[in-house]
């Protein structure tokens, strides 16, 4: 029997889920969400998650994880005109990068005068 703690014999990465959905916004309106970054290999994973505006990251982009350390990452999606919008998230670290896609939309439908935000 082999265990899942001796394969991996420096830092790995694993990022759950790998694909987020934001939904349908509207402009100027913004949704969070967040993704686990684990390390399990063994000793310290050292590393950074990017990600291309409209999506950001709010925390934890900088990321120093011991063996089985698994912060959250949140992100948040603010819809910047276009109707709809796909970013990878890419977080490094180890000998290996793992990328997480991001979606979101932006409404399209006219609100009526009177449950417009003020």
């Amino acid at each position: 029997v082999v265990h899942a703690d001796t394969l991996f014999t420096s830092p790995f990465i694993v990022v759950s889920p790998t694909t987020l959905d934001f939904g349908t916004l509207r402009r100027k309106e913004s949704a969070t969400n967040s993704i686990l970054v684990e390390n399990v290999g063994s000793g310290t994973l050292v590393g950074t998650a990017k990600v291309p505006p409209p999506v950001k990251i709010l925390s934890g982009a900088n990321y120093k994880l011991k063996r089985n350390e698994a912060p959250v990452v949140p992100i948040a999606y603010t819809p910047d005109g276009a109707r709809a919008n796909t970013q990878v998230v890419t977080f490094t670290g180890g000998a290996s990068e793992v990328r997480a896609t991001v979606k979101g939309r932006l409404s399209t439908k006219r609100w009526p005068y009177y449950l417009k935000r003020k």
